[in-house]
């Protein structure tokens, strides 16, 4: 008996740690650049976002589906990441 029935070319584990690893990979970046080049921080944001929503659409398309479920889940956790950020950054200017 086949025990995988359910999981017929859905991916692996790994597959949904490299959509979080690069989705994570992204924020990494961009404090990177908020730190050291924040005069680009913006262009950089406006262009992360749209590689946040490419991502899980072409692994979809593609059929790789665990890219993609680890790619909204690291969107998810870019969101919070990045909220979390600016909530410092401006209670730290006095706001």
């Amino acid at each position: 008996m086949n025990q995988k029935q359910g999981n017929k070319g859905d991916g692996s584990l790994k597959d949904l740690w490299i959509g979080i690893g690069i989705s994570l990979g992204i924020y990494l970046l961009g404090v990177l650049i908020l730190f050291v080049f924040s005069s680009i921080f913006f262009a950089y944001l406006c262009i992360a976002v749209i590689g946040l929503i490419v991502i899980p659409v072409v692994s979809f398309t593609k059929g790789k589906k665990r890219v993609g479920q680890g790619a909204l889940i690291g969107i998810g956790l870019n969101i919070l990441l990045f909220t979390a950020c600016f909530g410092i950054i401006i209670s730290g200017l006095g706001g």
